[in-house]
Order: C-alpha cells, then sequence, then structure tokens
C-alpha cells in the first residue's frame, strides 16, 4: 500500500473518529429510540467535511490551496409534520486550506419528496428507531455569484439519531462537490413541532 493511500485512510479514520465523538457529547439532545414510527418530528444541527485531494495528504499547507482540497462546515434543519417533509434547510460554507472562505451553497426547500424506502405503504416521512431517509429535488444556490443548479436529485439519511448523510447528483452539480457526501452531526431531534423538547430524552 502506498504512502498517500495510508494516509488517506489514517485522514478518514481521525474524521469519522471526530464526527462520533462529537455525536456522543450531543446524545442528551435526541429522542430515546422507538420502534414505532413517528410521523411529526424536527432534527437540527451542524455539518463538515474535510476534502482533500490525494495529493493534499502527504502536505497540509497553504500551497495545496486549490478547489480539489477544502473544508466544509454549516448548519441544517429540517421537519416532518403528518409525514410530509417542511422547511428542509442547508446552509454550506467551504473554506480552502489557506484559511480563505471560497463560497457559500444554500439549499432552501425540496420537492417530490419521498421515502428512499416507503416502509408505511403510503410514501409518508417516519422515524422508526431515530432512524429516517428521503429523496427530493432542489436548487442549490451559490450565495457569492447567484448561480443555480436547478433540480438537483439529493439523498438524504438521518442515522440513529447522531448523524445527517446528505448526497447530490454529481452531474447534475458539475462535479462541485467531487461525489462526496455531506456529513452532519444532529444537535437536536424533537417529537412534535419544531422548537419543542418536551418530547426529547436520552438515547437508550
Amino acid at each position: 500500500m502506498t504512502k498517500t493511500k495510508h494516509l488517506l485512510i489514517a485522514s478518514t479514520v481521525l474524521f469519522t473518529a471526530a464526527v462520533v465523538l462529537v455525536a456522543s457529547m450531543n446524545s442528551n439532545n435526541v429522542m430515546a429510540q422507538s420502534a414505532d414510527g413517528i410521523n411529526t418530528f424536527s432534527a437540527q444541527g451542524s455539518m463538515g467535511n474535510l476534502v482533500l485531494s490525494p495529493e493534499a495528504m502527504q502536505s497540509l499547507n497553504a500551497s495545496q490551496d486549490t478547489n480539489l482540497n477544502y473544508v466544509t462546515g454549516g448548519n441544517w434543519s429540517f421537519d416532518v409534520s403528518n409525514g410530509q417533509l417542511q422547511d428542509f434547510k442547508v446552509e454550506l460554507n467551504r473554506h480552502s486550506l489557506g484559511g480563505h472562505e471560497v463560497e457559500t451553497h444554500v439549499i432552501d426547500g425540496l420537492t417530490d419528496v419521498t421515502p428512499i424506502i416507503n416502509t408505511t405503504g403510503n410514501n409518508e416521512l417516519v422515524l422508526v428507531g431515530n432512524n429516517t431517509q428521503f429523496k427530493g429535488l432542489a436548487n442549490i444556490k451559490t450565495v457569492e455569484t447567484g448561480k443555480v443548479w436547478e433540480d438537483v436529485p439529493i439523498l438524504a439519511y438521518l442515522i440513529n439519531g447522531h448523524i445527517l448523510n446528505i448526497s447530490f447528483d454529481p452531474a447534475k452539480t458539475e462535479g462541485h462537490f467531487l461525489n462526496l457526501p455531506l456529513l452532519g452531526v444532529v444537535t437536536s431531534l424533537t417529537e412534535g413541532s419544531s422548537g419543542s423538547q418536551a418530547n426529547s430524552t436520552a438515547t437508550q
């Protein structure tokens, strides 16, 4: 195995460990797992990825300040009411390894939303065991330039009440996100209407 591959694996392991650590620190904001489907709930959190080309793994410094090497961060949230997705929002900030803010991407809503796996038979989104998944179409806007990628297919997975995994169709975004998923950490997952913490309990 080459040195580059070793470095890539090590970086991936470290980043994954960091995500898991942050998720465990936020476990008090996650509902207790239930086998029953919940069709009205709210979720929100932060997100961040370290995206590097293999060459950058050998030398993390400002000389690797290119569009292929960057750190992303931001926030996300969505509500589900009676099985229907509402207010899906993502704000994603990209920063170069040299510390420069490159651009901000915004998603404000999804259309044609359906569950990836239709467990209810009526296309409702439900939370089962703190897991849910859905797909839809989004317009992704770059704030600085006004550029918009329209009707981009998106897949979203909420995993065990701790992780949000969002992926895009690379062809519809001109490969801008390097065909890599965006990973987010859940900071709040509550049953009922948005903003209510009344039914939130620690993960079992």
